[in-house]
């Protein structure tokens, strides 16, 4: 009787089962982890990154900074790469001194002072092109419009920094407790301020506050604080 012929499989079980373990831990090991956050986010200055989450600005979405034109453009400036350009837009009133030494450079910053009612329309025009971009809504503008905009933001990556309330933003920030230095009693220049910068957001990001200088001396911004987590009480107050 002849002999069946000898078939050898690959015993490859215990093998496949260790390229999956070792996939596993490439991918949750803290340089992927850092590649996918940095992928996803801008950086930010120093002495605002305590702030927030993960001590970057996210891309491809809406921040918005109530009431405070000096954490604007300190925010702006910090997220600015080598070769980014900037976008302003329907903000006519913009310090360009100021954005200058906050670190946004102005011979690669486009400005569109006055779009009138088709801001959204320039806003989707030079998103492609600008990956950082300021906004202040200069016209009424349907829920649909700003939907729109950020489906806009999210396919090319460009950040939208405005002072308008913005219900679709990722994380908003806002000032408190600013104690102005350098003015007396109806005299003098600012030479200082100290200001608390409050950040809250959507999903996960938890609720920090941060003691700052803004401007500092040097017409940028410095630290002063450790950020501290906050109470969701101390973030309706700060916010109210």
């Amino acid at each position: 009787m002849n002999a069946a012929p000898l078939t050898i499989v690959p015993s490859g079980g215990r093998s496949d089962r260790s390229d999956r373990f070792t996939a596993l831990l490439n991918e949750t090991s803290p340089e992927a982890r850092l590649a996918r956050v940095e992928a996803a986010t801008r950086p930010a200055h120093p002495a605002l990154a305590p702030v927030l989450p993960d001590g970057r600005l996210p891309r491809g979405a809406v921040v918005t900074v109530q009431r405070d034109m000096s954490l604007l453009l300190a925010l702006a400036g910090g997220a600015v790469t080598r070769h980014d350009w900037v976008s302003i837009i329907g903000m006519p009133t913009v310090g360009l001194s100021a954005a200058e030494a906050y670190g946004i450079p102005l011979d690669r910053t486009v400005l569109v002072e006055d779009p009138a009612q088709h801001w959204a329309l320039a806003a989707a025009e030079l998103a492609p092109a600008t990956p950082l971009m300021l906004l202040q809504r200069t016209s009424p503008a349907p829920p649909r419009q700003l939907r729109r905009l950020e489906a806009i933001l999210r396919e090319t990556g460009t950040t939208l920094l405005t002072p308008d309330p913005w219900e679709g933003a990722v994380l908003t920030l806002s000032v408190a407790d600013i104690r102005t230095h350098g003015v007396g009693d109806g005299w003098g220049m600012v030479s200082h301020r100290e200001v608390t910068v409050h950040c809250s957001g959507r999903g996960r990001v938890r609720p920090r506050s941060l003691r700052l200088l803004l401007p500092g001396p040097d017409g940028t911004a410095q630290p002063l604080a450790p950020a501290v987590e906050q109470t969701t009480d101390a973030v309706d107050a700060a916010t109210a």
